[in-house]
């Protein structure tokens, strides 16, 4: 009975461990699905405005760099906010 015990403890660490491996790995997996999501959203905007894909196509993007814009001056706002606060 405690030699079996003994197995199923080691084989729980193994599984343990490759539980964790798996966890980093899916974590590295996602940061690298952002980034590519992010680099696809750049090239689509730059797309539109280096084509003449029509006016609709740099409407689209323009209000996108705008979103952009007002996305980083909330987080400047926020980061200036916070340096207040220390």
């Amino acid at each position: 009975m405690a030699e079996r015990l003994s197995v199923l403890e080691i084989e729980n660490k193994k599984l343990k461990s490759r539980l964790n491996e798996a966890e980093v790995s899916l974590s590295l997996q996602k940061g690298k699905v952002k980034e590519l999501e992010n680099k696809n959203s750049i090239l689509k905007v730059s797309g539109s405005l280096g084509c003449g894909n029509g006016k609709q196509d740099r409407q689209k993007a323009t209000a996108v760099i705008d979103g952009l814009i007002r996305e980083i001056d909330r987080c400047l706002m926020l980061l200036d906010a916070e340096s207040g606060l220390r």
